[in-house]
């Protein structure tokens, strides 16, 4: 077996030779190298790779696992966070730029805070190029309770994102003086496809997006201040015709966010995305399975669920022990009771009310409808890919049929009270 192992790596050695600018052939040599236990030599022939093809996300990851496996935090941290930013440009690796996110919370986790907010100091001191260290900086920052310092990574995050996305602004517009409150948010629903609505929206040259889609500022944050929830959006200057906003899709059934909503921001336009929600029910489940935080069948979940709703007049009475035994898969899905919420402190015209299946079956005519409603030019897109998509086993017609029962007279509550047709039940 050594020799054919030996046999192979010349093989791939001598064709480097002759066609030395082959970064898939330096990439196959890495593994067999890795599988070998010659670490050193595979990273020198995955950095190869990455030198050829600067886009090579699978190389970016590979090399920070080695980098890991040998304790070399600061580069492994770097390469993670280079397999994100090479997802920004390439939706098809989703699942890597996934496990790259968890791999650094991982090793946020198993380390001592300062030690990390160390290497990521180092990180940008040598190797200044990404917005993402910044932002994970700014978060750690945060965590240790140095707002004023995190505020500041928060705002060069922004700047770098921006030298990418919007570079025109970034050379003729930056003034990190500039305190801009967001124009729109995307307030729900989680699992309705808020991610590809408000990629699809960054992509719009008067839009400029916030560092972070979810910031979670009204839910879990509101402590943090209002100057470090305003450090996340760029500082758009008063007069220009620049759009920014965010987008957390569990707003809609928070507790009592509409009302910290509109004392800060009361012209705030808010945009809502509804899904069909016995899909949105399943596909939040399965995000929980996926998690590892459930480990019930989903059949027990429905059965629980019903049961621990059934003689409530409104999520709104929702005590602590139900959230004891559930996690709201069927109660976030009961969208006429926050709605009637949101509407009761902001006025109808202030509100987008979109269907998922719309967007899914024709994300350009439902960008139209949002372009229009934030008042800005029509901007069609090359393509629209689905981001953050869920992957599962269809749902038993047995568990659809209990679930389209339970849910039927709260959608007709919903229709009724906006006065549009969802179709969830045909």
């Amino acid at each position: 077996m050594s020799d054919q192992i030996d046999r192979l790596i010349a093989h791939y050695q001598k064709a480097l030779l002759i066609k030395p600018d082959r970064a898939e052939v330096y990439t196959q040599l890495a593994e067999i190298y890795y599988k070998r236990g010659q670490l050193n030599e595979a990273i020198a022939a995955y950095q190869s790779a990455i030198e050829l093809k600067p886009d090579a996300y699978k190389a970016y990851y590979r090399l920070a696992e080695i980098l890991q496996e040998l304790q070399q935090w600061q580069d492994a941290i770097y390469y993670y966070c280079k397999v994100i930013s090479c997802y920004q440009e390439s939706f098809d690796v989703e699942p890597i730029f996934a496990e790259s996110y968890y791999k650094l919370i991982e090793i946020k986790n198993n380390f001592p805070l300062q030690e990390v907010i160390s290497s990521y100091r180092q990180i940008i001191r040598e190797k200044p190029d990404l917005y993402l260290p910044y932002l994970d900086l700014g978060d750690m920052l945060t965590q240790q309770g140095n707002l004023e310092e995190a505020i500041f990574y928060y705002k060069t995050a922004s700047y770098k994102q921006l030298l990418d996305s919007h570079p025109d602004f970034a050379k003729n517009h930056w003034n990190p003086q500039n305190r801009r409150e967001p124009n729109f948010l995307i307030i729900g629903i989680g699992k309705g496809g808020t991610s590809s609505l408000y990629y699809y929206l960054g992509k719009h040259p008067q839009i400029l997006p916030a560092i972070r889609k979810e910031i979670r500022f009204f839910s879990k944050n509101i402590e943090r201040g209002l100057d470090w929830y305003l450090s996340h959006f760029p500082p758009i200057p008063q007069e220009s015709n620049f759009l920014t906003g965010e987008a957390t899709p569990w707003y809609l059934g928070s507790w009592e966010v509409e009302k910290k909503v509109v004392i800060l921001f009361p012209n705030v336009k808010l945009i809502v995305i509804l899904r069909n929600p016995i899909f949105r029910s399943f596909s939040h489940y399965q995000m929980q399975i996926k998690l590892g935080v459930e480990q019930r069948s989903f059949a027990e979940v429905i059965n629980s669920e019903i049961e621990a709703l059934k003689n409530l007049s409104s999520p709104g009475e929702v005590d602590s022990n139900y959230w004891h035994t559930e996690k709201g898969y069927l109660l976030l899905s009961l969208y006429f009771y926050f709605i009637e919420k949101w509407m009761a402190v902001f006025p109808r015209e202030q509100f987008l009310i979109l269907r998922s299946e719309d967007f899914y079956a024709n994300p350009a005519a439902t960008l139209t409808q949002v372009f229009e409603f934030l008042g800005v030019p029509d901007y069609p897109l090359p393509e629209y890919r689905n981001y953050n998509p869920g992957s599962y086993n269809p749902i038993s017609d047995d568990l659809r049929q209990t679930l389209a029962e339970f849910f039927q007279p709260h959608n007709q509550k919903l229709e009724e009270y906006l006065g549009m047709k969802f179709n969830w039940d045909e």
